[in-house]
């Protein structure tokens, strides 16, 4: 039977039950033969117990008979219970296969409930980084990263329209801010290959350490939630349906996260080299030491010309500083020049500081009595302290060249750099080491 004859039963029985209990009014009133009790129950129980309690009440007919106050909404409860198990049973009787809307929601729900074995089904663990080798493999729990994509995922389903064997759904997407996380995660993976650059040895970037990234941006940033509609096309074949392009289904419910990070124009030329800077910046003196290449300035590897590398790396770092004055993109907007001015520190300054100190001890009766081997000791000594002491900067223009290659903005590799951030460096080392006794 058919939902509409069911409906249909059902508005007769009642309209029964309730005419029944005026008949029966009519002929006690009258002191005629009366219907049944057996049948006034009789037509509750087939499902009338709606219209028969409306007619006790409106013809005040067997109200006063605890069999009829009692039974009839003892009656009605039980057809309430009855009726809801069998709507619920008929509404979900039919695959959910079957059933394009029940498809996606099958989808969708899986990831409401953010349970890590039903999300794995859902999101394979190349869809969020599809230009990552595919024959990389990762963990089985490495996908419990996925779960936090979905801390505030939501969905509602808007319209569906079905005609043949294809069909559309369109859903209200509630997901992270695809691209704010995306320039997050990018901006940890640009921190990550510079600080490599300055490791002993290099370390290749793996899905793996992608995945575990992702999961250490997830969870120390609160990344709002934006909502936007998707439509799902889904193909039938046979009796059953398929959604037609999981990967971009993974890509929306992820809030496009892999389109974002797959931008070649994420960042602009500004903000990379912005990105590059600050990093240098919170470097250590080890890290800026390998970076700079600054023990090849010595020819000696000693404890003296150690600690004189060290002091300049330390002074490198307090010092550093920039502003982007400008920023210029080529025509095809392949290449890109930024204009800034980096500040670092004055050694011309620390040279002359040092002049002044050494000459002056070397006058005296100490330098004297300390013979070559002391000088030179106090020279190192000396020239640690002018350097770690100074308070002197330099500020040098600089136009650092880019160019997209299609994944992400490079710096073209300039010596200009590398002498602005070393500042003077160079020169003012160059008149110590020349001179008699250094």
């Amino acid at each position: 039977m058919t939902l509409t004859g069911i409906l249909s039963y059902l508005a007769v029985i009642n309209l029964t039950g309730f005419a029944a209990f005026g008949i029966d009014k009519y002929k006690a009133i009258h002191h005629k033969w009366r219907i049944r009790e057996s049948a006034l129950f009789a037509i509750a129980i087939l499902g009338g117990s709606v219209g028969c309690l409306i007619g006790m009440h409106v013809f005040h007919h067997k109200t006063l008979h605890p069999s009829f106050r009692i039974g009839i909404p003892m009656i009605l409860i039980v057809e309430l219970i009855v009726g809801c198990v069998f709507f619920y049973t008929i509404s979900n009787r039919t695959p959910y296969r079957q059933d394009p809307v029940k498809v996606v929601r099958h989808e969708l729900s899986s990831l409401s409930h953010r349970k890590k074995s039903d999300i794995a089904k859902t999101l394979n663990v190349h869809d969020v980084f599809p230009s990552a080798d595919n024959k990389q493999s990762v963990p089985s729990d490495i996908t419990s990263v996925f779960a936090d994509f979905f801390h505030d995922f939501s969905y509602h389903i808007r319209d569906f329209s079905e005609q043949g064997n294809s069909a559309s759904v369109t859903v209200s997407l509630t997901t992270p801010d695809g691209e704010a996380l995306a320039k997050e995660y990018s901006r940890q993976v640009m921190i990550k290959q510079i600080q490599n650059s300055a490791s002993p040895a290099s370390v290749d970037f793996s899905l793996e350490d992608c995945y575990l990234l992702l999961g250490n941006v997830l969870k120390n940033n609160d990344y709002k939630s934006i909502t936007s509609d998707y439509t799902i096309t889904l193909t039938r074949s046979g009796k059953i349906w398929n959604i037609d392009s999981p990967k971009s289904l993974s890509a929306a419910v992820t809030g496009n996260f892999s389109t974002y990070v797959a931008d070649a124009s994420l960042f602009s030329p500004s903000e990379i080299i912005a990105i590059h800077l600050d990093t240098l910046k919170a470097f250590d003196t080890e890290q800026l030491n390998r970076y700079l290449a600054l023990d090849s300035l010595f020819n000696s590897e000693d404890t003296s010309s150690r600690s004189v590398v060290k002091a300049i790396a330390g002074q490198l770092l307090n010092c550093l500083d920039y502003s982007i004055t400008s920023e210029l993109l080529s025509a095809d907007g392949m290449d890109a020049s930024v204009d800034l001015n980096l500040t670092s520190c004055d050694f011309s300054s620390v040279v002359y500081s040092y002049q002044e100190q050494y000459t002056a001890y070397l006058a005296s009766s100490q330098a004297l009595e300390d013979g070559t081997e002391g000088r030179q000791t106090h020279a190192t000594a000396l020239l640690t302290d002018c350097i770690a002491t100074s308070t002197q900067t330099t500020t040098t223009p600089v136009t650092i060249h880019l160019n997209n290659d299609g994944k992400n903005w490079r710096i073209t590799k300039s010596d200009e750099i590398t002498t602005a951030l070393l500042g003077n460096l160079e020169e003012a080392l160059t008149t110590i080491l020349t001179q008699p006794e250094s």
